[in-house]
């Protein structure tokens, strides 16, 4: 199961040209397959298998690696078992990052992780943002939490001016305008070993 889970990380990370080391390589499997393991006891996530995992939600996380550019503070919201963000945190440890979820048990999960990788650069945040004292993040990111225009009014916050907020979505979405937000891009993309369409809308905090 681990080298399964190791040969479809590795896959990802070249064909999104990702450059990592050993030490990134097997942090990423350790988190993979303790997230397996943890799954097939509380529901975690709605897939069963390591490989399932990496291409169906390991590769959302390295594709939104490549485009975060020399955002150092990046929150992401509705995190659950930390798909996105402890990926992210792993690959540069020089970025801080701020996961948000309201489920207790994912926040568990990710907490575990943190400890076992010794993720320094990881911060897990339990409820729900909107309740939150300003996180300060350069960028946001959210997927699967909910409409634009709702995104946008829960983050607007935390999000330095200048600031953009990236929101995966799927094919059909259509971006939206966010109170204080200039819609700034929307691309569409594939992920390695897929053939589904995503979207990404990126906006800019401007006041």
């Amino acid at each position: 199961m681990e080298e399964d889970a190791r040969i479809s990380i590795e896959e990802g990370l070249l064909q999104l040209g990702i450059a990592y080391d050993e030490k990134k390589l097997a942090n990423i499997v350790v988190y993979v397959n303790e997230l397996d393991r943890w799954n097939g006891r509380m529901n975690l996530v709605g897939l069963r298998g390591a490989p399932s995992i990496v291409r169906e939600l390991i590769y959302d996380a390295f594709f939104l690696h490549t485009c975060l550019g020399h955002g150092r503070r990046i929150l992401e919201i509705g995190s659950g078992a930390g798909v996105v963000a402890i990926p992210l945190s792993i690959l540069n440890r020089e970025r801080m990052v701020i996961s948000v979820d309201k489920e207790l048990k994912k926040v568990q999960f990710q907490r575990h992780v943190r400890r076992l990788l010794e993720l320094d650069n990881l911060e897990i945040l339990h409820g729900r943002v909107e309740n939150m004292a300003p996180l300060e993040a350069d960028i946001l990111l959210a997927k699967a939490f909910g409409s634009t225009r709702d995104i946008l009014a829960k983050a607007r916050v935390h999000l330095r001016q200048g600031a953009c907020a990236m929101l995966a979505k799927g094919r059909s979405e259509r971006p939206a305008l966010g109170e204080g937000f200039l819609p700034e891009d929307a691309r569409r993309y594939r992920l390695p070993e897929s053939d589904k369409e995503y979207q990404l809308f990126v906006y800019k905090k401007v006041s």
